[in-house]
């Protein structure tokens, strides 16, 4: 499975973040995590070792410091020392980790559909890898034409991450529609393929 020899998986939000969330109340971090474990199932069933930064419903932070004010930047760092210590054990190896971040996107207007993957500048697989995700949305979502874009300093992890990685924003909560197919099981175990399938076709 050149040329990552494991998958760093990360489910955004979580805890007291809800993220964004639907009309009808359902709460990204609670759909971030169900295609997390629906990726990390497929990876581990093709032999790949998987990391998660979080399993359960909270965020990372250490609750033994003052985190009053400071959960989210906390929560952010922590994720990032698990991706960074991940790299490393697979540098030592003579091996590469992908980090995958999880999301749900929100626009203030409806109309906004479809996948949209950032990638990471620290690392010049990082494109090729959003590009075969995004590419391969079009079998979900055939009418999303976005385009990858580089992450800048507001995505924390993408800009200081230096081994490949990506963020998939997997559709738009604020859309009525979407949202809807986001909700049923089986259309997110279908999004997690597609970005399974996408890293897996990359690779060969």
């Amino acid at each position: 499975f050149p040329p990552f020899t494991c998958v760093v998986i990360d489910a955004g939000h979580g805890g007291e973040d809800g993220g964004t969330s639907s009309a009808a109340g359902v709460l990204e971090k609670d759909l971030n995590l169900s295609v997390a474990f629906a990726l990390r199932d497929l990876f581990e069933a093709a032999g790949v070792p998987v990391v998660m930064t979080r399993t359960e419903d909270k965020l990372l932070y250490d609750r033994g410091v003052d985190f009053h004010g400071r959960k989210k930047v906390l929560d952010l760092a922590a994720r990032r020392i698990v991706a960074e210590k991940t790299a490393a054990a697979a540098a030592e190896n003579g091996g590469t980790s992908l980090f995958i971040s999880i999301h749900m996107n929100a626009f203030p207007q409806p109309q906004y559909s479809g996948m949209q993957v950032w990638y990471g500048t620290g690392h010049p697989l990082s494109a090729e890898v959003a590009g075969s995700i995004q590419a391969a949305s079009l079998a979900v979502m055939p009418e999303n034409h976005r385009q990858i874009k580089a992450a800048g300093s507001n995505i924390y992890l993408l800009d200081r991450i230096k081994s490949p990685a990506v963020l998939v924003e997997c559709g738009f909560l604020s859309n009525p529609a979407e949202a809807e197919r986001l909700s049923r099981e089986e259309y997110r175990y279908a999004v997690a393929a597609l970005i399974f399938s996408s890293v897996i076709s990359f690779t060969e």
